[in-house]
This record gives structure tokens, sequence and C-alpha cells, in this order.
């Protein structure tokens, strides 16, 4: 066998695990090949390569160096050191190891970018009319694309699904397609829980009671501080000491949006409910079935994999709360100003309907010992820094961040997650910016 052979031939043992036993059957006239040492690996800048078969990651640049990792085809690995006798030096999973460069390529770039659908588009399973079609999604619908396009088609993922469209179709996103809330009519809410009566006094008959924090169709002002309202199609009035107007308020134009913006000036449609809630996998501080334990089915995917993913790396977690029902958050809402008051209330808890847990996106999670739950002394734990570091990489954000109370509207939750999906959330997480920052919505 010729020496050129021979390091091919020991370059695919590196692929098999079976360097040391061929090695040792001696009869295959392989034992005059040896390496001599550890060659020199330049510093380089940190590159993503992707495995083209099962490969071994070794712990020094030759198949006699023990195995640290085997990983999968497709893998993909962080080259920090230049090749070297035909081996680079990588990073997987905090472990610094060598592999052949005989099995690996260097990734495309990258770069993901989010495009717009400027009209309802089929997605293709081709790059051709006569592909079939993997799904139909309509006009101003988000794709992300790490790929050039190619003879007027572009590769995109959408909800997990790879396909292609055509690029007359969608436009580059500029960092703000999320769709801006459209206004509504004023907005009053109750700020106690409140009799609606049949005439414009205390006189009247009681139609009904509200918890605080409902909110009220005002139709005309009445006298003597008396405001006329619509509830349930009937007429009623309650006494205006009771209500406040919530100024700016509007409603949001796409509930179902994955990055849809929910916060103190934008507000769900009355009585929304998502359409895709399903049970998450995780654990929770509690056994009960409840609808705390649900998400939308994305959001739920994505959680179980950052359960997972903090798992390996020693830190583990559990769900508090995730999604609301519109009554739910009512319901909470109202007990938190019975105690507290509206204005106090209004600084910690949000108004229903605009609540993040009612779009089923949102999570709470905390420590794997139940402690801390939903509380400061969850800041600076392990476990919330390993989240404000990792969380992007799974699609979600720390809602509301630190030092960005005057933005989000609520102070520092390190435990409140929410799903917006990877790029968008790698890329408010690399600017160190809000949701509402990088769609340019207050």
């Amino acid at each position: 066998m010729t020496e050129v052979n021979k390091q091919r031939f020991y370059k695919k043992l590196a692929v098999t695990g079976l360097a040391v036993t061929l090695v040792g059957a001696g009869t295959l006239g392989l034992h005059s090949l040896h390496f001599t040492g550890e060659p020199t690996v330049a510093s380089a800048a940190a590159e993503t390569y992707t495995t083209t078969a099962n490969l071994n990651i070794r712990s020094g640049p030759s198949t006699s160096n023990a195995i640290i990792a085997t990983v999968k085809q497709g893998t993909q690995l962080t080259v920090v050191g230049q090749a070297a006798s035909g081996w680079l030096k990588v990073s997987y999973q905090g472990k610094t190891g060598y592999v052949s460069s005989e099995y690996v390529k260097k990734s495309a770039s990258s770069t993901t970018k989010t495009y717009v659908t400027t009209a309802n588009l089929n997605i293709r399973s081709g790059p051709s009319t006569s592909s079939a079609i993997v799904v139909t999604v309509k006009q101003g619908t988000q794709l992300t694309s790490t790929e050039q396009a190619a003879n007027g088609w572009l590769k995109v993922s959408y909800q997990g699904k790879t396909g292609y469209v055509s690029t007359q179709y969608v436009k580059e996103s500029t960092g703000s397609s999320e769709p801006a809330p459209t206004p509504a009519a004023s907005v009053y809410v109750a700020t106690a829980n409140l009799n609606v009566r049949t005439t414009a006094s205390t006189s009247g008959a009681v139609m009904a009671t509200l918890k605080a924090g409902t909110q009220l169709d005002v139709t005309a002002k009445a006298v003597n501080g008396w405001l006329k309202i619509t509830y349930q199609g009937k007429v009623g009035y309650v006494s205006g000491q009771y209500v406040r107007a919530l100024a700016g308020m509007k409603v949001v134009s796409n509930p179902e949006s994955i990055q849809v913006v929910v916060n103190k000036q934008n507000k769900l449609p009355e009585n929304y409910v998502p359409k895709d809630l399903v049970y998450t996998t995780i654990p929770f501080t509690f056994k009960e079935q409840t609808e705390k334990k649900k998400m939308r089915s994305e959001a739920a995917a994505a959680i179980a994999q950052l359960f997972a993913g903090a798992k390996k790396q020693g830190v583990k977690l559990l769900g508090v709360s995730a999604y609301r029902s519109h009554a739910t958050q009512s319901a909470l809402f109202s007990s938190y100003v019975q105690r507290d008051g509206y204005d106090k209330a209004a600084t910690y808890s949000a108004l229903p309907g605009t609540s993040e847990h009612e779009t089923g996106l949102g999570i709470d999670v905390t420590k794997g010992d139940g402690t801390c739950a939903a509380q400061d002394c969850f800041g600076g734990t392990k476990e919330a820094t390993w989240l404000d570091a990792h969380a992007a990489e799974y699609g979600f954000i720390i809602r509301y961040p630190k030092g960005k109370g005057a933005v989000t509207g609520y102070k520092y939750e390190p435990w409140h997650l929410r799903y917006v999906g990877k790029p968008v959330a790698q890329a408010i997480k690399s600017k160190g910016i809000t949701l509402e920052e990088y769609y340019g919505i207050k």
C-alpha cells in the first residue's frame, strides 16, 4: 500500500472508529504507519463545517487518540484551528477535539434572512411550478432562508417545513415586517368590580357585575358621572368613578402570527383563543393537566428542545405557567386589583387581552427544585444565566429584559420566555433589544 493510500485508509478509520482493531491485527501491513506527534494547528477565525459522514471527534489529530464524541452525518462543528496533516481542530458542545478534514465540508453561509410574501403563495417541493405544493401561505407571511435565490426561486423554511417559492412574490424583510396593530375604538376598562345598572343611578337595577379589568363598550357619556355602555347586546350604565379610558390602545390584526406583539398598548381581539394549542411535554411545578401546560404547537416543540438542551448542560428547569385563557387572565387580574388596587396591579399583571400568556407563545419557568417561581430571586441563578445565554438558540427571548421597563411596560422578568422563532430571537439577542424595538412598535 502506498503512503498516500495508507493516509486515506487511516482517515476512513477515523470515521468508523475501527483503527485500534485494524492496527492491532498486524496482517494488514499498516504497522509502519504512525503519527509522530501533534502538528501545529494555527489559530483561525471560527467557521462552521458540516460532517459528510458519521464521524469520531478525537482528543488529538490521529486515529490513535481517544474518541471524545461520535457525531452523526450532517452535524455542524465549529472549526477553531486550520487544517494540519489532514485534521481540523473543532469545538462541539463545549468540547474541543480533532476530526479528519476528509469527512467535513465548509457550511454554506448560515446568515438567515427573513422574507415576506407579497401575495398568497405556494411553497413547493422543488424550484418549479411542476413540483408538488407543500403548503400555501397567505400574503404577509414571514419565511426564512439561508440560501441565495437561483433561477427565480428561493429555498425557504416555514413552520419546520422546507420548500421553494418564486422570488417574484416575496420581498426581503427590513426587520420590521410585523404588521402594525390596527386602531380600535376608545378602550375603557373597569378599575374595580363594577355593577352594570339599568339607569344612570345606584337606584337602577343591577343587570350584571363585571370583574376589575373587564373592557367596556362605552357608547356615550351619561349624566351625573355615569357612562352608557353596551353589554351582551343590552344598554346599561356604569359609574365613571370606576372606569378608565386607555389611551392609544390598539387591537392587533395578526393574533395568529408567531411574532405578534402584545403589550399594554396592543391587545388581542376580544376572547381570542389560539387554534393550535397542545399540551407540552416538559415537567411543571404541578402535576394536574390544566391549561397552564398548553402552548401553541410550534412553541411547545421548541420549549421541549430547550429543556432537553438545558438538561444536557446540567441545568434543570420546570414550567410554571404557559397558556392562560381570557377568563383565567380576567380572574387573575381582578384578584390582584382586589388585593393591591388597580394602579399597582397594572405594574406587574396584564389586563385581560394584553397578556402574552393568552397568545400561547409565552411561558414562565423556574429552577428544577421549584423554588423562586416567578420571583425576583430567580434572577442571577445559574438557570437564569443559562436561559439568557441560550434561549435564542431555540427561538425564545427573555421577553422583559433588565433595564427595558420603559419600553416593555414591565419590570425585569428573567423567568418569562416568549417564542418568536429562531431568526427573530437570535437577531433580538444579538442586538440586545426588545420585541417592541425590533419591530418599531410601541
